[in-house]
C-alpha cells in the first residue's frame, strides 16, 4: 500500500471482489493479501471492467444526457436550442452558500452556463474537501451539491461545465489512472440516474500539461480508460481532455480526435496578443476540428494576469471573435471565482462588472 490508497472501501473488504474474481483470489501473490488485491484491482481491476462495489446498478434505458439531433452543429444543443455559449468560471462553485444569487444575477447578463472545477486545490480554500476522494470513491455531500448544482441550472436553463483533475493537492500527488477512472464512473451513474441533461464534462484540466504530482501530462491511453468508463453509462454527454499549455489549434484538434472526444476544451494561450488572437485561433481550432469535434475556449486569459486583458473592452472582444468564429462556447475567466465566500458580483473586478453589463 502507498499513501495514495490510504483507504480500502468497505465492499472490497467484504471479499465481495474475491468471490466474483476468482483468478485474483488464487493468485499467489495478490490473493492472500488484501492490500495487494486492492493495489491489483486500481492498476488493473478497471481495465479488465470489473467492479468492486457490490451496490452498483447497471445503467437503466432511459435517454442519455444531451442527445444531439445535429451532431455535426458547430453548437452544442441543449434545451432544444443550438447557439453559442457564453460561460462563467465558478471554480468554488461547489463550496458556494450564493450558488441561487450568483446564477440569477448571471442569467440577467446573458450568461448561459457555468464551470465548475470539482477537484479545485486551491490554496486560500484550506482545509479541501472534494468530491472525489483519494481512494476513488464520493464524497456524499459534494456529490449531494453536485446534484443540488444541475437541478438550480435545470430550473435556469443553464448549462455546468463539470471540471476536474486528478490533482488532490497543487504540489502534491495525482491519483491513478485505475482510481481516476473509476471514481468517474461511478460519478457518471449518479448522473445518468439523476437524468439531468444540462452539462459537459472536461475529465482533466489542463491534461496535456505536467502540474504537479506526478508532473505527467495524461496521456491517450489514460485519457481513452477515463472517457470510457463514463461513455459506459453516458453515451452522448459531450466529453473533453482540455488542453493547454501554449498548445496549437491543429495539435489541440489532432488529440481530441485521437482520444475519441466530443469537443474540444482550448485554454488559448496567454500572451501580449491573445486579445486580438481570439478570432484567428479559434477560426484555426474549428478548421482543424472538422464538422465532428465542437471547439470551446473554456479558460482564455482574465485581468490581471501579465497585464494581457485590461478592461471589459477587451473581455467584449475575446468573446465577440469566439463568438464570430461561430465556435461552441467562450468562458469568461475571472479569479473572483476561485474562492466564492461572497456573490460573485460583489467579488468581481469593476472592469468584469462592467464586462457582465455589456454582454447582453
Amino acid at each position: 500500500m502507498t499513501k495514495y490508497f490510504p483507504k480500502i472501501p468497505k465492499a472490497f473488504e467484504s471479499n465481495w471482489y474475491h468471490n466474483k474474481y476468482p483468478d485474483v483470489k488464487k493468485d499467489a501473490y495478490y490473493g492472500k493479501n488484501l492490500k495487494r488485491a486492492w493495489e491489483h484491482f486500481v492498476n488493473h481491476g478497471l481495465k479488465e471492467k470489473r467492479k468492486y462495489a457490490p451496490d452498483v446498478v447497471d445503467p437503466s434505458p432511459s435517454l442519455p444526457p444531451n442527445p444531439d439531433p445535429n451532431p455535426n452543429s458547430p453548437y452544442f444543443n441543449f434545451f432544444g436550442r443550438e447557439k453559442f455559449l457564453r460561460f462563467v468560471s465558478c471554480f468554488d462553485g461547489i463550496r458556494t452558500k450564493y450558488l441561487p444569487q450568483d446564477l440569477d444575477y448571471l442569467k440577467s447578463k446573458g450568461v448561459d452556463g457555468i464551470r465548475l472545477y470539482l477537484n479545485f486545490s486551491y490554496p486560500p480554500n484550506w482545509p479541501w474537501r472534494f468530491l472525489f476522494r483519494s481512494d476513488g470513491s464520493l464524497d456524499p455531500q459534494r456529490l449531494g451539491t453536485l446534484g443540488h448544482i444541475l437541478r438550480l441550472t435545470t430550473e435556469r436553463e443553464m448549462v455546468v461545465d463539470i471540471s476536474s483533475s486528478r490533482r488532490l493537492d497543487p504540489n502534491g500527488w495525482q491519483m491513478s489512472p485505475g482510481v481516476y477512472a473509476h471514481a468517474w464512473r461511478l460519478l457518471s451513474i449518479e448522473l445518468q440516474k439523476w437524468g439531468f441533461q444540462n452539462y459537459v464534462i472536461d475529465i482533466e484540466n489542463e491534461s496535456n500539461c505536467g502540474w504537479g504530482g506526478r508532473s505527467a501530462a495524461m496521456t491517450t491511453a489514460e485519457a481513452i480508460i477515463v472517457r470510457g468508463a463514463i461513455r459506459a453509462n453516458l453515451p452522448a454527454a459531450p466529453i473533453t481532455a482540455s488542453v493547454a499549455c501554449h498548445i496549437s489549434p491543429e495539435n489541440a484538434a489532432s488529440l481530441a480526435r485521437a482520444q475519441g472526444m466530443s469537443f474540444i476544451g482550448y485554454h488559448d494561450p496567454r500572451t501580449p496578443t491573445c486579445v486580438q488572437d481570439t478570432l484567428p485561433l479559434a477560426l484555426r481550432c474549428k478548421a482543424a476540428a472538422g464538422p465532428e469535434v465542437k471547439v470551446y475556449f473554456q479558460e482564455p486569459a482574465q485581468i490581471g494576469w501579465g497585464n494581457f486583458v485590461k478592461n471589459a473592452g477587451d473581455l467584449l472582444t475575446m468573446c465577440r471573435g469566439a463568438e464570430a468564429a461561430k465556435i461552441a462556447a467562450w468562458c469568461f475567466h475571472s479569479d473572483a471565482s476561485f474562492k466564492l465566500n461572497n456573490r460573485i458580483e460583489l467579488l468581481y473586478k469593476p472592469e468584469e462588472r462592467e464586462f457582465l453589463n455589456r454582454l447582453k
